[in-house]
């Protein structure tokens, strides 16, 4: 399924107020007609909370990325975001076991099979994984970064420049 633009920009958006704490306000209006002559309310939209995060879960992201990146690489507004070099790239895990081994190899210590589950599952309850089946063995799942994920990302390493 393709996004259009329109969608993709509004989700931007959203994330955007969510990352810097701004209120998104959505007014009701009331209409004569086609006409809009005033509103009725106003209601203020919930944002995500991404100060939940910690330094183990940012490291965790990190895995979905390339390892030899530069800051100014992120950050660089050649590029549209379907073609930036670092987020074109975007690793997928098609397993459990790939994604521990290649924790292991990061961290230099090994990792049992139930510690990445920790870190998965209060990574995905903040929308920052996307986990789904893996089309090649029903048994394991295919993990990946969310866009949620990516903004967390993007708003860690933008906190370190500064």
């Amino acid at each position: 399924m393709k996004l259009s633009k329109f969608i993709i920009i509004w989700i931007w958006f959203y994330i955007a107020c969510s990352i810097t704490g701004t209120e998104i306000i959505h007014a009701d209006y009331k209409y004569e007609g086609n006409e809009e002559v005033g509103i009725n309310s106003n209601v203020e939209l919930i944002t995500l909370p991404f100060n939940n995060f910690t330094d183990k879960q940012f490291k965790f992201l990190e895995l979905f990325f390339e390892p030899n990146y530069s800051l100014e690489d992120f950050f660089s507004q050649k590029f549209t975001f379907n073609e930036h070099p670092v987020l074109a790239k975007i690793k997928k895990y098609s397993s459990l076991e790939q994604l521990r081994k290649t924790l292991e190899e990061k961290k230099g210590s090994p990792l049992t099979r139930g510690s990445i589950n920790g870190y998965i599952k209060k990574l995905q309850n903040l929308f920052a994984l996307e986990i789904s089946p893996n089309p090649e063995d029903k048994k394991e799942k295919t993990i990946t970064i969310s866009y949620l994920g990516i903004a967390f990302f993007l708003q860690n390493l933008y906190n370190k420049l500064n």
